[in-house]
């Protein structure tokens, strides 16, 4: 996909008291389909849903991924106001 507008939604340490590592994570909006640049070994599948259901992923433990979550949960709380 390719964003036409990216914004930055936060920046958070991915294992406080062990490393110094920050990441910064953004929310791309006015996507359109564009050309994958895949790694050989990489699979990924796109595919729209609901923020509903994406909420519901995360609270089923589907959606895990510590940075995912965080991403989403800002999104939806601070940005949508849920």
């Amino acid at each position: 996909m390719q964003a036409g507008n990216i914004e930055p939604l936060s920046t958070i340490w991915t294992t406080p008291g062990f490393t110094d590592e920050r990441i910064h994570l953004f929310w791309a909006r006015d996507l359109t389909p564009g050309e994958a640049a895949r790694e050989a070994d990489e699979f990924i599948e796109l595919g729209a849903r609901p923020l509903s259901q994406v909420l519901a992923a995360i609270r089923d433990g589907e959606i895990c991924d510590a940075k995912t979550v965080t991403a989403i949960l800002l999104l939806a709380g601070f940005t949508f106001g849920l």
